[in-house]
């Protein structure tokens, strides 16, 4: 259960906690495969942060390079986590628009709003961006600090768990909404059945397109079908362009998303045997390595547009429309829960693949 009471250190700030006890656990990456849980300080909100308890914070695959030491914008020590929602506890002096005991999940990226790329309206690729989890304290922690502009209020209808998800169902959605920018009739690709490609695969079928799904683990794909994605194929040992071939009358997909990222390099390769002459790839998956393979004669040749999709840029305010509408629920990509101290387990659990693990969420107000 949440643990009232406590003090959260804020000079001139609203805040429901009294003055005894001010420190919180979080589970802290000292370097690669170096995580412990922890007693540290609770944060201090400064004169427009919003101190947030968090309720629930689900794991990203990119929390498993961080976990490795392979992302390439980690800083230790560090807090992990930037999946999450939960209650705000208190305010700073600042601070307008928002109220103790507000629900909450919140956006994690940290842009500067005055380079170029931020005056250009691209704060997602912002040239001085800090992102929670990574070079910023995230949320593998009982409280976490967040900016007003990161806070979206949650619908009444949407739970924790289920708000915890929006930020990766954000990432599916700024790829597919902003950058695949699917048209009704066209032949889709996704590569990747994890959270994100089965979010990128739900939106594009919302948008009129004809979706196929691919990956290497059948439970996955069968999870993608039970969602409603039309159709799959298990990569593991098809030929890609054979298939992609048969599916669209010789012509190949009119568009190709990659979803997987990760250390390995056949998704690119797949998606560029995958798509049509004059069509499109968009690659979404975090890539924590600088090296993949493309055929770039091909591509050339057949003039094949290649681009790229990075972050939930403009996209919480959309997806908590999808999910309160019930139109896309996250609560069902969720396969299993563990209380903050058992985040290394999580995390193992995810990576092994020997078992279903689709998405795994965090209870950090929860003792283990």
């Amino acid at each position: 259960m949440p643990r009232h009471g406590r003090r959260i250190r804020a000079g001139g700030a609203n805040t429901e906690r009294s003055p005894e006890n001010a420190a919180m656990k979080a589970t802290i990456l000292h370097g690669g495969s170096d995580l412990r849980y922890e007693t540290v300080p609770d944060p201090a909100p400064g004169p427009r942060d919003a101190v947030v308890r968090v309720h629930a914070c689900s794991i990203c695959g990119s929390d498993l390079h961080a976990f490795h030491g392979k992302h390439p914008r980690l800083t230790f020590p560090r807090i992990l986590g930037h999946e999450f929602a939960g209650e705000i506890v208190a305010l700073g002096s600042g601070l307008r628009g928002f109220h103790v005991g507000q629900r909450v999940c919140c956006d994690i990226d940290f842009a500067c709003g005055e380079c170029g790329p931020c005056r250009a309206g691209r704060g997602n690729i912002c040239e001085k961006l800090r992102t929670m989890g990574f070079d910023r304290d995230g949320a593998y922690a009982e409280y976490a600090l967040v900016p007003d502009f990161n806070l979206h209020p949650l619908p009444d209808n949407v739970s924790y768990d289920q708000a915890s998800v929006v930020q990766v169902l954000g990432i599916s959605y700024h790829a597919v909404a902003h950058r695949v920018l699917p048209k009704p009739g066209e032949k889709i690709a996704v590569i990747g059945a994890g959270p994100i490609g089965l979010g990128a695969a739900l939106i594009a079928q919302l948008a009129g397109a004809e979706v196929t799904i691919t990956d290497v683990l059948d439970y996955r794909l069968d999870k993608a079908r039970e969602l409603g994605i039309a159709g799959s194929i298990n990569a593991r040992d098809a030929d890609m362009r054979a298939r992609a071939l048969e599916l669209t009358g010789g012509a190949g997909f009119d568009k190709v998303v990659e979803c997987v990222g990760g250390l390995q390099e056949r998704t690119v390769t797949d998606a560029v045997s995958m798509v049509k002459r004059g069509g499109q790839i968009t690659v979404v998956g975090t890539f924590p390595e600088n090296r993949a393979t493309i055929p770039i004669a091909y591509i050339k040749d057949r003039e094949i547009d290649l681009n790229f999709s990075r972050g939930n840029f403009q996209a919480f305010k959309p997806c908590l429309e999808l999910v309160g509408s019930g139109r896309i629920d996250p609560e069902r990509y969720i396969s299993h829960r563990f209380p903050l101290n058992r985040a290394e387990d999580a995390l193992k659990l995810l990576e092994a693949r020997n078992v279903e693990a689709h998405k795994i969420v965090l209870h950090p107000q929860e003792a283990g």
